[in-house]
């Protein structure tokens, strides 16, 4: 019988759902991960986000948390409910912020209102957090006609050395980048919806002659906006899925869940350092995220939808990729 192909996103966030599926750490390694007595017959396949749309569309895995807006351009997939620790999964599994998200960041040299028709680098990983910008900026600010290019290459590098204007950067990249300015969660307020901050890139390494000076949350952007939580992906399976398979993912998704959520800051210990985090900022990150899909999550998914689909560009390929960035900066 194939194993079950699952895919995992190799995010801090997304880290509490895999203890139970990953396999035993080498001696010594304190991954902080604990093989599950279920999880043989499970082959994880390490996807970022957009590819893991890819991969789901094209059928090369059976399972995975994806993004909201792969999702709902994949019929071929429908979230994974049923019955969990004795509670029905009503509404799913998923990744969900009521606040700040602190790794779904617009880097910005202007305000954001002053952006139009401004360029701005979009990390190739996106599928939600593109159009969450491009809806933030249209209906929250007023910004329109932007030039968004999708930066390929060595990203990180790429997003500190670029002279767009602004750049969406998501993910553990996104805390890195922070932490690099010497913020991440639990030092600031993400609260407030425009984070301004002189001396973002103090070591001037971006190579441009005006570092970043604004930071934007979308999640918390969002949040003031629409006054709902914002979920970034959910569980989702195959249609054809058998449901014994269903239930044993289930089964093992709630279980890491749990023992996850119990020893939180030990999950975040041993999963801070790639994220350029200190064990404090990575338990803080952790707990800004409800991982359990209710109403009020299920209402923000139904809204972000509505918004989408009244937006002429949903239908619209993702920006084109580009190796340089050959504007002028933004003074």
């Amino acid at each position: 019988m194939s194993p079950l192909r699952v895919a995992r996103i190799p995010y801090l966030n997304s880290a509490p759902f895999y203890r139970s599926l990953s396999p035993a750490p080498a001696a010594g390694a304190g991954s902080g991960e604990e093989p599950g007595a279920d999880s043989a017959g499970i082959e994880l396949i390490d996807l970022p986000p957009r590819q893991l749309g890819v991969a789901a569309r094209s059928g090369y895995v059976d399972a995975g948390i994806v993004s909201m807006c792969d999702g709902f351009r994949s019929p071929e997939f429908e979230p994974l409910l049923g019955i969990a620790g004795g509670m029905a999964s009503v509404h799913g599994l998923g990744v969900a912020s009521d606040g700040p998200s602190h790794s779904v960041l617009l880097l910005s040299r202007v305000r954001p209102e002053e952006l139009h028709g401004a360029s701005i680098a979009v990390t190739g990983e996106t599928s939600t957090s593109y159009p969450l910008l491009r809806l933030l900026l249209e209906r929250r600010y007023g910004v329109r006609a932007q030039t968004f290019k999708r930066v390929a290459g060595d990203e990180e590098n790429e997003m500190r050395r670029t002279t767009h204007a602004a750049a969406l950067v998501i993910g553990d990249r996104a805390l890195r980048m922070a932490a690099a300015g010497g913020i991440e969660p639990g030092a600031l307020d993400y609260n407030e919806e425009l984070l301004e901050l002189p001396s973002f890139d103090a070591d001037n390494s971006s190579g441009s002659t005006q570092p970043f000076r604004f930071v934007v949350d979308l999640a918390t952007v969002w949040r003031r906006w629409q006054e709902l939580p914002f979920v970034f992906a959910q569980w989702m399976v195959r249609r054809e899925l058998d449901s014994e398979s269903r239930g044993r993912l289930l089964k093992m998704l709630d279980s890491s869940l749990d023992t996850s959520l119990r020893d939180l800051e030990g999950l975040a210990a041993a999963h801070a350092a790639p994220a350029g985090l200190t064990p404090r900022g990575a338990y803080h990150y952790l707990m800004g995220f409800t991982y359990r899909i209710g109403e009020r999550e299920q209402q923000g998914i139904t809204r972000f939808r509505e918004l989408l689909e009244a937006a002429p560009w949903w239908d619209s390929a993702l920006p084109e990729v580009v190796r340089a960035s050959p504007e002028a900066p933004v003074r």
